[in-house]
């Protein structure tokens, strides 16, 4: 994850004998709006699928979330 909030993705070469495993240049992949209350944590914001097409994200909406209420106590009218 860039500072900017882009997800990066890093190539990987992959030598055929006992050399290390040599990365390649960071490219962008998207922009993303994951972080809020997470930023700075060591908290998992993203997952991706197995076969790297999709990606579930931890993200900040514009919306205000709707109320919830609570009732606590209640009991159903008798019959």
């Amino acid at each position: 994850m860039a500072l900017d909030g882009r997800l990066m993705a890093v190539p990987l070469r992959l030598p055929s004998g006992p050399q290390a495993a040599e990365p390649g240049l960071p490219v962008p992949l998207f922009q993303t709006r994951v972080g809020g209350a997470l930023q700075g944590t060591f908290m998992q914001q993203y997952d991706v699928s197995s076969d790297g097409q999709r990606f579930l994200m931890n993200t900040i909406t514009e919306e205000a979330a709707s109320p919830v209420t609570v009732v606590l106590n209640w009991k159903p009218p008798a019959k």
